[in-house]
């Protein structure tokens, strides 16, 4: 019991302290604040590094090397070769090893974003709202206007905010050119649109921002509670 309370109390010292040091951001940028960005960043980048090497170097590369089998061992030779290439870039003289290797990386992890857009997000949503439209989806009434008036709504944004970032126009001189009255009317309603859209992920951000200082607090609050009660008993 005397251990874990030492260890309580020196967690709870070093989240108190940390804590006091990022809130000094209050009064301007100052060095307690860059102390406690400075060993965030550190404790952040070796437990990346650690769990990168014991995940991802021994578990999936040196021990199947090692107690693998054969089929294993050549497949695990093609990215055990393209790492020492990377490893090239490190060097100036042997950058141009590592070219092919980014390359690939940034293909890969490119059509990697594209596909899992399209298919997770532009699919599912187009998908979505078509079915608003669906009138054999629902028999209830009131649904299936419920249902037309959200597609009415989501469609009118889409479209809306598509509009605001249109600026295509026919004269060949250009100084005087200005969206017509279709699209301007559109363009405005897009702006209105994604006014609300920004509004509302600020407001969730600025909620969780406040959800987390008021953890901060009370744990700042339990500590010196804890403290307070170990100087009486």
């Amino acid at each position: 019991m005397p251990g874990i309370l030492q260890i309580d109390l020196i967690t709870g010292f070093l989240s108190f302290l940390f804590t006091v040091l990022i809130l000094s951001y209050i009064v301007g940028d100052n060095p307690a604040f860059r102390l406690a960005i400075h060993a965030f960043v550190g404790v952040s980048a070796g437990y990346v590094a650690v769990a990168i090497f014991r995940q991802v170097i021994v578990d999936k590369m040196f021990l199947p090397m090692v107690n693998g089998t054969i089929q294993e061992r050549i497949l695990l030779s093609f990215p055990l070769v393209m790492s020492l290439f990377l490893m090239g870039k490190m060097s100036p003289r042997t950058e141009w090893m590592g070219r092919p290797v980014v390359a690939l990386l940034v293909g890969i992890g490119t059509a990697s974003t594209i596909a899992g857009a399209i298919i997770g997000t532009l699919f599912p949503q187009m998908f979505a709202a078509i079915a608003l439209f669906d009138l054999h989806n629902n028999s209830n009434l009131s649904t299936v206007a419920g249902n037309l008036l959200t597609g009415v709504f989501a469609l009118t944004g889409t479209i809306a905010t598509l509009a605001y970032f249109q600026f295509t126009i026919r004269k060949t001189d250009t100084s005087g050119a200005s969206r017509g009255w279709f699209v301007g009317f559109f363009a405005l309603l897009g702006q209105v649109f994604i006014a609300i859209t920004l509004g509302t992920i600020f407001a969730g951000v600025l909620a969780a921002a406040l959800t987390a200082l008021v953890e901060r607090m009370q744990s700042i609050v339990l500590f010196i509670e804890t403290i307070f009660n170990q100087f009486i008993h």
